[in-house]
């Protein structure tokens, strides 16, 4: 190993200081030039096995059990709003937010949060929140008339062995 301040062969251990803002390694006579000592970047050991991080949900709301954002809330929003006689400025001023996020809002192009609807609800004295109704989902059936590939490629295979018998 070759000491990085005078290029000499370091003999016995070598010296890690700091010189001049640089980390080197230096031989015992350039080891007067540094001021602080370093060690040697050593990477931890990667936590190996055990069950994954629980995957957050998309949003607060739909982590809440039985609560759902109503429908046309931006609307509803606006009208609150306008109702009150506040233009997006000073409303978003009142309950400390850009005046972006409230266009957004009323446009339905962002889904808010729990904080922000229950800011929304006691600025607007409105609720934007309610109980959810489970929608059934119709299972798909399988067809049981018609012909699959699977039979046809059978029909096909007792065809050919009749034809060469």
């Amino acid at each position: 190993m070759r000491c990085e301040v005078c290029g000499e062969e370091i003999r016995g251990q070598p010296h890690r200081k700091v010189i001049e803002g640089g980390r080197l390694t230096v031989c015992g006579r350039c080891a007067g030039f540094g001021s602080g000592e370093w060690s040697p970047y050593r990477p931890t050991q990667m936590r190996r096995g055990g069950p994954p991080p629980p995957r957050r949900p998309r949003s607060e709301v739909e982590a809440t059990e039985g609560l759902e954002l109503i429908e046309d809330s931006g609307a509803t929003i606006k009208k609150a709003r306008q109702k009150m006689r506040l233009n997006i400025e000073d409303f978003s001023r009142m309950i400390k937010e850009k005046e972006s996020v409230v266009k957004k809002l009323e446009k339905e192009d962002l889904n808010p949060d729990r904080k922000l609807i229950r800011k929304l609800e006691n600025a607007l004295n409105i609720i934007l929140l309610e109980a959810s109704t489970p929608t059934a989902v119709p299972v798909a059936r399988r067809a049981s008339s018609g012909r699959t590939m699977g039979d046809i490629w059978k029909l096909s295979q007792t065809e050919e062995k009749d034809d060469e018998g």
